[in-house]
């Protein structure tokens, strides 16, 4: 089909789908620019950002967020990581800054400033600074800088403080972990910068830190054994020991309150329990029952097999068997078996042994030690993300029970090269003089930690309810 036009000839009509095409695009121009007028409109009254990295790396979780903009107060981020090094720690540092800036961004509070320690007029004055950051305890680490065919050394500390309300705190930027790569240790250390500052601004903002109860009367280990976990608790919760078999006395009639017991050990946040030797009585675990009913956290750290190296000191073998602990029924009751076994790897740690004596002077050597295994965090949990492997000693593997209502999250695994013995067993020395076979270590991985979360019905439901000193029978909490 054509049309007739001026000077008298015929020309071809303009194809209709070029047509379409060019009003499709004026509506999706118009469209956009509509789009653009709105979100500039909309921006003027909320705030918003959208993170277009692949990887999510300016996407921070809501718990920041709402940290950062009820900040009433100015915040100060001194971080030690500037300089000339090498590129992983130029990410950390560039990494950290983008950090820094994204918290500004929903906070006018936030202000930060990277120092190079190394920057001194004097050698002096750099040592003293490199001393005063030691004894506050930003830990240095030691780099070989690589300069036209020379090596030096160098220190830097990946860290450093923030200030808020007159309080300073400490934070580290550089994830250290065994069996892992240098840059696999600096990814890792990418990932974590957020908690690590973000929590770092959180511990300064608490008034009145969360009480942390070592509990005692079954024994536990003492205050010297638990004395480095208690520091590092010490930090963010007041730490204090609570021997659950010693009652107060009522000074007029001398019989003991358990009601007022009930009330010391629910005036706690948390409990833990570290390596109890002896029988819990019922009424010890009604106490505990009704701390966890009450919302109580209790952190159980329980060797249930009766073992251990200094046994072998003085002789070549030893009987590993059960503890009578008597919490069976109680943990079962909250999800989770604990079996009386122990758990061999051949991803083990070592112990020295005497392979000869010169000059009347013994000789060791280090040999793998099975009933030592190596787990290895490898779940992303905050609780084992981006921790050192853990040796244990002579560990029993757990088992979960399915209830309705409790969350089971295992936290860590033996390998799979792992063999689980019933108890009672003789553990002897003389496997160290062998070679293992891999056919034996042919177990399923054994988990050995395990986080319950939930709602956990009272082991003493339905049970008579125990009374108080003056005969009125004690409210369970179910």
């Amino acid at each position: 089909m054509s049309h007739l036009v001026d000077g008298g000839g015929y020309a071809p009509r303009p194809p209709k789908q070029k047509v379409v095409r060019k009003r499709q695009d004026i509506i999706n121009f118009v469209f956009a620019a509509v789009v653009l007028v709105l979100l500039n409109v909309i921006a003027q009254y909320k705030f918003f950002r959208v993170d277009l990295t692949a990887e999510k790396r300016f996407t921070i979780s809501e718990p920041t967020r709402e940290l950062l903009r009820n900040l009433e107060e100015p915040v100060m981020f001194r971080v030690y990581l500037d300089g000339d090094f090498p590129a992983g720690f130029r990410r950390l540092r560039d990494e950290t800054r983008n950090m820094l800036t994204e918290f500004r961004a929903y906070s006018d509070m936030i202000e930060f400033e990277f120092i190079d320690p190394s920057k001194a007029e004097t050698e002096d004055q750099r040592y003293e600074l490199y001393q005063q950051l030691q004894n506050k305890g930003l830990e240095p680490t030691q780099l070989e800088v690589k300069n036209n065919d020379q090596t030096s050394e160098q220190w830097i500390f990946p860290g450093g403080f923030v200030y808020h309300k007159g309080k300073e705190g400490l934070f580290k930027l550089l994830k250290t972990q065994i069996g892992l790569s240098a840059e696999a240790q600096l990814n890792n250390s990418v990932q974590a910068l957020e908690f690590e500052l973000a929590n770092a601004l959180r511990k300064l903002q608490i008034d009145q830190k969360k009480r942390i109860a070592f509990l005692e009367g079954h024994g536990e280990l003492d205050e010297t054994q638990t004395a480095s976990i208690a520091t590092d608790l010490s930090k963010s919760y007041t730490t204090e020991r609570f021997d659950i078999r010693e009652f107060e006395v009522d000074s007029i009639s001398g019989q003991v309150s358990l009601s007022r017991q009930m009330i010391r050990l629910n005036s706690f946040d948390a409990l833990v329990i570290a390596k109890p030797r002896e029988t819990f009585t019922d009424l010890d675990k009604f106490l505990i029952d009704q701390f966890v009913m009450k919302g109580g956290r209790v952190l159980w750290l329980l060797d249930v097999i009766q073992a251990e190296m200094d046994s072998l000191q003085t002789k070549d073998q030893t009987l590993a068997y059960p503890y009578q602990l008597n919490l069976e029924d109680q943990l079962f009751k909250y999800g989770a078996r604990i079996n009386t076994d122990i758990v061999k790897d051949l991803v083990c740690g070592s112990i020295p042994m005497v392979v000869n004596v010169v000059n009347n002077q013994p000789q060791f050597e280090m040999f793998p030690w099975t009933y030592f295994p190596m787990y290895f965090p490898e779940i992303d949990h905050p609780i084992v993300k981006n921790i050192n492997p853990i040796r244990f000693e002579f560990p029993s593997s757990i088992d979960s029970i399915k209830l309705s209502g409790v969350k089971k999250t295992p936290l860590l695994f033996s390998s799979e090269y792992t063999d689980r013995v019933q108890a009672p067993t003789l553990v002897r020395l003389a496997e160290l003089r062998s070679e293992p076979s891999e056919q034996t270590f042919s177990d399923p991985p054994a988990c050995s930690a395990m986080l319950l979360e939930g709602k956990f019905e009272s082991l003493f439901k339905n049970r008579l309810q125990p009374r108080d000193e003056s005969g009125v029978p004690i409210k369970v909490a179910e």
